[in-house]
C-alpha cells in the first residue's frame, strides 16, 4: 500500500531529522542508521535514499549516516548485485552501506 510506504519513509526521515536537530542542542555527534531492510522493503530503502540525496544537495552530507540491506534470504549473486547497485549510488555521498550477505 503506497500510503503505508510513504508513512514509513516519512517516519524514518522525520526520526533522522529529529535526532540531528536535538543533537545540536546537546552539542554531540550522532549517527543515524536504518537496519535490516529486506527485499520486499526496497521501496522504503529507495525513499530514504532519495531523502539522503536531497539532504546532500542542500547540506553536503546525507540525512542518514548509514543504511543496512539484509538480503540474506536471496540467492548470493542477487544479494551482492543489488547491494552493489545501491553502493554505487551511495558512495557519491560517502554514505555507509552495511550488507547482510549470508
Amino acid at each position: 500500500d503506497k500510503g503505508k510506504l510513504q508513512a514509513s519513509i516519512l517516519g524514518a526521515c522525520a526520526g533522522a531529522q529529529y535526532v540531528r536537530h536535538v543533537a545540536g542542542a546537546y552539542g554531540i555527534p550522532v549517527l543515524t542508521h536504518s537496519d535490516h531492510c529486506a527485499k520486499k522493503l526496497l521501496p522504503w530503502f529507495d525513499g530514504m535514499l532519495e531523502a539522503d540525496e536531497a539532504f546532500f544537495k542542500e547540506h553536503g552530507e546525507p540525512l542518514f549516516s548509514s543504511h543496512m540491506l539484509d538480503l540474506s534470504e536471496e540467492p548470493h549473486e542477487e544479494n551482492v548485485g543489488i547491494c552493489e547497485t545501491y553502493f554505487k549510488r551511495m558512495v557519491k555521498m560517502d554514505l555507509i552501506l552495511e550488507m547482510e550477505i549470508g
